[in-house]
């Protein structure tokens, strides 16, 4: 592998100037990228180096290549930063886009063992259960379960949570807040079922989230499961405590 003068291999440095050129010339998603030969000029790299570096970032759903047309910018990737506590439509919104929700179900069941330890409640504790379909803007990107402690938020059933946000009514119905909570995160294989839900190919690989979410007092709120297109939603780190953002500095450097 070669490496320029200035230490950094020519395909790094293309793939860097790629994402120096999207932010300093505003580009957003669906904007083409202007043809390689004047864009490795611009860059000062090889055509060679240029092009490994858009097969790179076409890899991580950066960069899209249509044939005979040339390479787009994809829309940026909503961020789940793990010391923030976790709002899907937050996220979304930060990056620009929209979020929506398809109600999959939404019911009112007991705690089984499997449950009641996951959530840490007593076997047969009231748990308020939906799946949901999560979009930026018109694209499928997770399928959310979530577990609710009913005791909580009795009643909740009665909302409408294919227009309404969990996170909204627990703190505008019940003042319930999520104080802190604890994520794992794993790769799976997207099932027939998950598949058809997020319009992909079944085997597609998937991030497989569960998170508890409590509130300050310790008092369990969520139980979550997520299915998540890697494609289409990524995960960070802030480098602060849990629950704390950076301060003076904006989380925009992770969009690409």
């Amino acid at each position: 592998m070669s490496v320029s003068s200035s230490g950094i291999p020519p395909k790094d440095r293309a793939q860097e100037g790629i994402l120096w050129h999207i932010k300093s010339e505003g580009l957003k998603g669906g904007d083409r990228l202007m043809p390689e030969r004047e864009l490795a000029e611009r860059l000062g790299v090889s055509r060679t180096a240029l092009r490994a570096a858009i097969t790179q970032l076409v890899s991580t759903h950066v960069l899209e290549s249509r044939q005979g047309s040339g390479t787009y910018v994809l829309p940026p990737k909503p961020i789940n930063i793990f010391q923030e506590i976790y709002n899907f439509s937050d996220a979304v919104r930060r990056a620009g886009r929209e979020p929506g929700s398809h109600l999959v179900y939404a019911r009112l069941i007991e705690a089984d063992e499997d449950l009641a330890e996951r959530i840490q409640l007593p076997v047969g504790a009231r748990l308020f259960e939906m799946r949901r379909i999560r979009f930026a803007d018109d694209e499928p990107v997770a399928i959310e379960t979530a577990y609710v402690n009913y005791a909580i938020c009795p009643g909740i059933e009665t909302h409408d949570f294919a227009t309404e946000s969990l996170y909204d009514v627990l703190s505008e119905s019940y003042d319930v807040h999520v104080g802190h909570g604890q994520e794992r995160i794993s790769i799976a294989r997207a099932t027939a079922e998950e598949a058809l839900l997020l319009q992909v190919e079944e085997g597609s690989p998937v991030f497989f989230e569960r998170a508890l979410e409590r509130q300050a007092d310790a008092v369990p709120v969520e139980y979550l499961k997520a299915v998540i297109l890697p494609s289409r939603y990524r995960f960070a780190s802030n480098g602060c405590e849990n629950g704390s953002r950076p301060k003076g500095v904006k989380s925009s450097w992770l969009t690409w």
